[in-house]
């Protein structure tokens, strides 16, 4: 028998979980919640296939790249979500009809750090000054403390500030005239998972949709275990929390798709889905009848990571916008003033 090379070994595993990857996020989790799991690891998983694709062109096997190739091909919208600068889509160049621009910046500063991650007060106003310092002309927040809704006015001092009232949650900063605004509430959940605001631009109305979707919930003893080992306790109590995330993340974006599809506004979606590229959430809120498009794959550049914590690599915060928007100059800023990077793009329509 045939010994299986280790560039096959490679090869065939990844892109197993490739393919198992992009099949999943047409599945809802609530019928099968841990097969969304593959997600979290098509990023790795497509790392590794590029190194046993290197091992294979390395020792000339060139009639082993046919499979490979093929793989590609069929995960190929898979790839572009997870790797920036991939998608192009010349065709929305002749739907802009007017010269509005702007700059959106999306972050979760988790609290404003009010239970002490970091450095409590310190990191607060380091906070302050990099949103001070910022020229977005909208400003989304996710996880701000309502307290703190006076100091944002203090330093967005000719900003509309608007926030959902709830102790901490969705906050929608801009120098444009706020039309109307509402808070959206998931199915069954006493706080809002997202707000919404009209925005007249120019002589163009967009609609600004700030979410902060369902997060797994992982407290101290949590990340503990996932550093030092798990025994079988822990992950059971894991393996529930990421079940019943995924669960109540999908019920939330099959909400949100209604509210894209029946929007009579152009529509830009942002905030921290808490879910990865290659996702029911993601495919589900981009694939509504008003077809969303992810400004990271248009115009950002590598994986993008937004996560900073303990599982490194992880893209789960983005801007998506509707036909007749253009997005470029996407940014992912290096900072670490939360669990999260702030990402910014340009719009123009």
């Amino acid at each position: 028998m045939k010994h299986l090379s280790l560039d096959g070994i490679i090869l065939i595993l990844t892109s197993l979980i490739m393919l198992l990857g992009g099949v999943m996020q047409h599945v809802s989790p609530k019928i099968f919640p841990l097969t969304a799991l593959v997600g979290l690891l098509f990023p790795f998983a497509l790392f590794v296939f590029l190194i046993g694709l290197v091992l294979r062109i390395t020792r000339g096997y060139w009639k082993g790249l046919v499979w490979p190739l093929i793989i590609i091909l069929c995960t190929l919208s898979s790839i572009k979500a997870t790797v920036g600068g991939l998608a192009s889509i010349p065709e929305l160049e002749s739907t802009i009809e007017g010269e509005s621009s702007l700059k959106l910046t999306s972050f979760n500063v988790r609290r404003m750090d009010e239970f002490k991650w970091l450095d409590g007060a310190e990191t607060r106003e380091a906070l302050f000054d990099w949103i001070a310092a910022d020229s977005s002309d909208v400003l989304c927040l996710q996880e701000f403390p309502e307290n703190l809704k006076s100091k944002l006015k203090q330093v967005l001092r000719n900003y509309k500030v608007v926030t959902t009232g709830s102790s901490s949650g969705p906050v929608i900063a801009t120098r444009y005239r706020v039309i109307s605004h509402k808070s959206w509430h998931a199915f069954g959940e006493k706080h809002p998972r997202g707000l919404i605001a009209d925005l007249l631009v120019n002589d163009d109305t967009i609609r600004v949709i700030n979410v902060h979707l369902q997060s797994v919930g992982l407290g101290r003893n949590d990340y503990d275990a996932v550093r030092e080992g798990t025994d079988a306790d822990d992950r059971k109590r894991l393996l529930g929390r990421l079940s019943s995330a995924y669960s109540k993340r999908s019920s939330q974006a099959d909400q949100l798709q209604e509210i894209i599809s029946t929007s009579p506004y152009r529509v830009v979606l942002n905030g921290d889905f808490n879910d990865t590229p290659v996702s029911y959430t993601t495919h589900t809120v981009r694939s509504s009848d008003r077809l969303l498009y992810d400004a990271f794959s248009i115009s950002g550049s590598g994986l993008g990571a937004t996560y900073v914590g303990d599982f490194p690599g992880l893209r789960i915060d983005y801007i998506l916008h509707s036909d007749g928007i253009m997005s470029s100059d996407f940014t992912t800023h290096n900072i670490k003033l939360s669990d999260h990077r702030p990402i910014s793009v340009k719009l123009k329509f």
